[in-house]
């Protein structure tokens, strides 16, 4: 079975913008919550010292956004094309 490569990479990338813009505001308009729930996660020891250097900007929103989606086309398009390689016709 072939999978269409550019429909797979689409597909990611509409999920990832669409989980990274749900915890980008969180982020804004909740961070005391959203850096507890990350900071028990992941970095609870240094939470207290990145904390006065986050700022959560809508250019920040939208440069994550489009990073994130144009990566994760890329990444699932690539998964996609060598996938399709190993196929047999």
């Amino acid at each position: 079975m072939k999978i269409h490569a550019c429909s797979f990479g689409i597909a990611g990338a509409t999920t990832v913008c669409a989980i990274y813009t749900c915890l980008a505001l969180a982020l804004k308009y909740l961070p005391g919550q959203t850096l507890k729930l990350i900071g028990t996660i992941h970095m609870m020891p240094k939470l207290d010292y990145i904390k006065p250097f986050i700022t959560v900007t809508p250019k920040a929103i939208v440069t994550g956004i489009i990073t994130h989606v144009i990566t994760t086309f890329l990444i699932f398009w690539l998964i996609a094309k060598i996938y399709n390689l190993f196929q047999k016709e």
